[in-house]
């Protein structure tokens, strides 16, 4: 006899819009929709944050460009999480400015 399981949530996103970006302690499943990427500061220094980023935020333009900064330092074959070489404030700059996009249209 099969037994059934809840679908893996993330923390405070239910409904049919899920969160663009997920702070993450690195514990756990990885919700399905969601890449999970470390953030470091601009020139390496300071605390590495996790997040779990909605894949529909990776064709943003500004998310690419990031993406690619990533691809240019780390290569395009890295293994385990994505690491980008981008603090938590100016990603968190750059979601913010894809929402007033979004919303303006």
């Amino acid at each position: 006899m099969a037994t059934w399981r809840k679908k893996e949530t993330v923390a405070g996103v239910s409904g049919a819009a899920p969160a663009c970006v997920v702070r993450s302690a690195g514990t756990g499943k990885i919700p399905k929709g969601y890449v999970p990427m470390v953030l470091f500061g601009d020139k390496g220094e300071g605390e590495e944050e996790r997040v779990l980023v909605h894949v529909s935020m990776l064709t943003e333009p500004r998310v690419l460009d990031l993406l690619e900064m990533s691809a240019q330092q780390f290569g395009y074959g890295q293994r385990g999480v994505l690491r980008v070489p981008c603090g938590m404030e100016r990603f968190e700059q750059t979601v913010r400015g894809h929402r007033r996009e979004t919303q303006a249209h």
